[in-house]
């Protein structure tokens, strides 16, 4: 079964974000390639450790800008042309190029070389007809996001060498000549007469030459390897022939993975773009080891809210494996304050783990517990539950007392943002997160929301039974007790009979209830009668899409198409929908399916989000349109959980199933 093909993607200059197409340098490096803008032919290079939604990268190459002469035979000029085809596979990328200034047309491949690098090949076929030969000068220019970068050239093998600030970049490419300007104004004056001139060692500008003669139906190819790690490994690039060691590595890890009894081409596609996604994320860390980061290209380290996607896909994956989320574990509690806070999110850059988070107590989801009980299911280890146990009691005891004793001791918990929940901007929560900028021009300090209800519960739940598992009863029984109060408060202080939903209660104790996604929680888990779940049946239905679950159903007053989590769809919410139909509506689980493929399959990548109506990708509430390929652990792992539920492995039990 040939995957690598399976999942390859066609796309255009239309994808809402270019980094939806990349390629690593290495399966656990954080250097990866992207298209630069579809008026070039070329790529942008990042390998930055820091998290950022902008587009930053180190620095960019780009072929043929500019050729010599034009048909006057006395001008520079630049190239014009178009993608005729344009094709993304698991470190690959395949464009069809025809230039509408000169004659030629082009095939171009840009790949991760088997070992490490970046190999780009262009294959330049004249399309001149008899007998006019094209005889032209190609420039190539290299840019560096540094001011003064030092360049080394290594005759040998015909190499370059950038040394920068972080880290230094070797090419190596059967270029005819090169020189090093300033900046591209001061290349340009020398490139109207058809000329470089080799007066530098020093600036951010480098123009390779590539003489060009053919004659008509004749090619010839352009080559370059590319390596931030080391010129041995530029070197070797251009030794490898053809992607199909590239295709049999893919395969023969796809091939690995536990599937279900996927149906029809779309189901497997989609399926394992999802693992094509999480392989992408990848990384070796000094300090962590091999780990899989939160995602490319935006969040490089770990993020609380993930756990349970993480557990998901590490437990699955033969590469990685349940290891890694026992070392993710550890490292969320060893950190964890003296008064029991645990972070947020720890970044690859920090210099102790999660600092910046902690500054604002800001925690997000708290499923540690049920993921590290997941763990266990796995793999038996009662000494990892016997060490996380006391941990987990005392981050309990700081969750109680900052998001219930100090606010109104309703035995639930409280948010102080909506940070706390992973859904940031979500209508009800406004108040507490963008104070007099909220839709409602007020602040208040705090919100008792569904979701942070039905997590106290579960909390809860996981504990007992950890409790159980190592053997301490009594405080079992506590757990049970306590799971069975929160349930009792969640039912009278949050449950709408009016909408028959569950709401979030104010600071003033308003009861504010939206039919959406913060209300689905408490179904998911299961903490829902079987009578209330059948009158909130119609409302869980408002919230199937096209393209997934609505994050807030669209008949809401406050519900909005395109903006993050007031309205479109996430892998997430599928995960929930798909959880909640198991529970209660197995009738409409198919619906929830379609839905998810369809969101999968609308884009190259793994988006964070997208209108659950058009599949239109969604912006979040500072402008920012959402990421591809952030989805690694929260997107593409909660896609994979849902395919999972859907074929009757539900996820969230707490009753010792493996998956």
């Amino acid at each position: 079964m040939d995957i690598w093909e399976l999942v390859k993607e066609d796309f255009n200059e239309k994808i809402p974000r270019r980094t939806a197409i990349l390629v690593k340098e290495e399966d656990y490096s954080l250097s990866f390639a992207y298209p630069s803008e579809f008026s070039s032919i070329g790529y942008l290079f990042d390998h930055r450790k820091n998290s950022s939604y902008d587009e930053s990268p180190i620095f960019s190459i780009r072929f043929g800008e500019y050729y010599f002469p034009d048909l006057t035979g006395k001008n520079l000029a630049r190239n014009l042309f178009y993608y005729e085809r344009m094709e993304y596979l698991p470190s690959l990328i395949k464009r069809r190029i025809v230039f509408s200034n000169v004659g030629l047309e082009a095939e171009e491949e840009f790949s991760q070389a088997v070992g490490g690098g970046f190999i780009w090949k262009i294959k330049l076929i004249c399309k001149n007809h008899p007998p006019f030969e094209l005889e032209k000068i190609f420039y190539t220019i290299v840019t560096v996001n540094e001011n003064r970068v030092k360049v080394e050239y290594l005759p040998d093998s015909n190499m370059l060498k950038m040394i920068l600030k972080d880290r230094d970049v070797f090419l190596v490419s059967n270029f005819d000549d090169y020189a090093v300007y300033k900046d591209i104004d001061d290349a340009i004056e020398d490139l109207k007469d058809g000329k470089i001139k080799k007066d530098d060692e020093i600036g951010r500008c480098i123009i390779l030459e590539h003489r060009i003669r053919l004659s008509p139906s004749e090619s010839k190819e352009i080559k370059f390897g590319i390596s931030t790690f080391s010129q041995e490994k530029a070197k070797e690039v251009l030794k490898i022939e053809g992607q199909s060691r590239i295709k049999d590595i893919w395969n023969n890890w796809f091939l690995s993975l536990p599937r279900p009894e996927l149906r029809g081409e779309d189901e497997k596609k989609a399926y394992y773009k999802c693992w094509w996604t999480i392989r992408l994320n990848y990384y070796y860390d000094e300090r962590y080891g091999k780990t899989v980061i939160e995602a490319l290209p935006v969040y490089r380290g770990y993020w609380q809210w993930s756990l349970p996607a993480v557990q998901i896909h590490t437990c699955l994956n033969p590469e990685v494996g349940p290891p890694f989320i026992k070392k993710l574990i550890d490292l969320f509690l060893e950190y964890q304050r003296e008064d029991g806070y645990i972070t947020h999110a720890i970044y690859l850059d920090e210099e102790i783990p999660g600092e910046r988070w902690a500054k604002q107590n800001i925690i997000q989801t708290p499923h540690i517990p049920w993921v590290a009980l997941r763990y266990y299911f796995f793999t038996k280890d009662r000494e990892s539950l016997k060490f996380w146990y006391p941990r987990l009691k005392r981050y309990y005891q700081y969750l109680c007392r900052s998001r219930d004793d100090d606010f109104l001791k309703l035995h639930l918990w409280a948010i102080i943002s909506a940070y706390d929940t992973g859904m940031d901007d979500y209508p009800a929560f406004q108040m507490c997160t963008f104070k007099e900028k909220s839709e409602y021009g007020r602040g208040e300090r705090f919100c008792y929301p569904a979701i942070f209800s039905a997590e106290r519960c579960y909390f809860e739940k996981a504990m007992g039974k950890i409790a159980e598992v190592i053997g301490i009863i009594d405080e079992a029984e506590y757990w049970y007790r306590e799971s069975e109060n929160t349930k009792e408060a969640m039912d009278r202080f949050l449950w709408d009979r009016e909408k028959r939903w569950y709401g979030v209660l104010h600071e003033d104790g308003s009861l504010e209830t939206i039919i959406g996604v913060d209300g689905l929680f408490p179904f998911a888990y299961g903490l829902v009668s079987k009578d209330k779940a059948e009158i909130a049946r119609e409302n869980f239905i408002q919230l199937l899409g096209k393209y997934g679950i609505y994050t807030v159903s669209p008949l809401e007053e406050r519900f909005h198409e395109d903006t993050y989590w007031q309205g479109p769809a996430w892998p997430l919410s599928c995960l929930y929908g798909m959880a909640t139909a198991f529970n209660y509506y197995p009738d409409l689980m198919e619906e929830i399916k379609e839905g998810l493929i369809n969101f999968i399959l609308k884009h190259p990548g793994v988006w964070e989000c997208m209108s659950a109506k058009t599949g239109k990708i969604a912006r979040g509430p500072y402008d920012v349109l959402a990421t591809p390929v952030v989805s690694s652990n929260v997107g593409a792992g909660s896609a994979i959980g849902t395919f999972l539920i859907y074929y009757g492995k539900n996820i969230f039990s707490l009753q010792g199933e493996e998956l």
